[in-house]
């Protein structure tokens, strides 16, 4: 009971938190304080790690925790991110949040009981992302801060793809609640930096591809810390060893 308790409480408490960031998000974007906005971005990220801390004390998976922090501290960097040495800097960080992501999944991945099926559809969501991220990424080269920062843009976008797969690999394998909403998470996320990107570079619907972006961000951070708040098999939890 109490436990149900527990995670009634960080429900509402993330769902309120969500709602007062994305409000502060509007007003700030109409007001026109760009770099005010762009900092909440960096914000949101943090606000969720201290919730955890909150529920989870020292008992918070340290994963989530190096998570939080470097994809906080690269979208607070995003601030400046048309100046090259941030700009890179904010690539650099970010790439490697889901680069952390992907370390922690693939010990839990495996190809042996994949079946025909699950086979054919992971080989054309492969092809089909490798196509996309190729499109994507060849509409902002233009914008790029130049040819390293082109580079770790397509080391960031290929991050994504990577994570989404091996989250799909990762429920498959337990095809569990748990795991079910860490996917959740992860594709959710990726919807995020997605539509950011589309946003930032007025590639299409400006103002709600960035309202979007945000409101995604924020459900995306929701989602792991509830993902860290139920109770899941040890064998399931990532970081731990197998």
């Amino acid at each position: 009971m109490e436990g149900a308790q527990i995670q009634r409480k960080h429900i509402t408490v993330a769902a309120v938190l969500s709602v007062l960031l994305f409000l502060l998000g509007v007003y700030l974007y109409r007001s026109n304080y760009q770099e005010f906005y762009r900092a909440l971005r960096g914000v949101i990220p943090l606000s969720f790690l201290v919730v955890l801390f909150i529920y989870k004390g020292r008992n918070v998976n340290w994963l989530s925790v190096t998570f939080l922090l470097l994809f906080g501290a690269a979208n607070i960097l995003g601030i400046w991110y048309q100046t090259s040495v941030y700009g890179h800097l904010y690539m650099i960080l970010n790439t490697c949040a889901f680069l952390l992501l992907i370390g922690a999944m693939s010990p839990k991945i495996s190809f042996k009981k994949l079946n025909l099926y699950f086979a054919s559809f992971s080989i054309l969501l492969v092809l089909v992302n490798a196509y996309l991220l190729f499109v994507f990424v060849e509409l902002i080269r233009d914008y790029a801060l130049g040819e390293l920062h082109y580079f770790l843009v397509m080391m960031s976008s290929m991050c994504l793809v990577i994570t989404g797969i091996f989250s799909l690999l990762y429920n498959h394998r337990y095809s569990s609640k748990v795991s079910l909403l860490f996917t959740f998470f992860v594709f959710v996320l990726i919807f995020a930096e997605v539509f950011r990107v589309i946003s930032f570079y007025d590639l299409a619907y400006e103002n709600f591809s960035e309202h979007l972006s945000r409101a995604l961000l924020l459900l995306g951070c929701s989602l792991l810390v509830h993902y860290e708040m139920v109770e899941k098999k040890a064998i399931e939890v990532l970081g731990n060893a197998e």
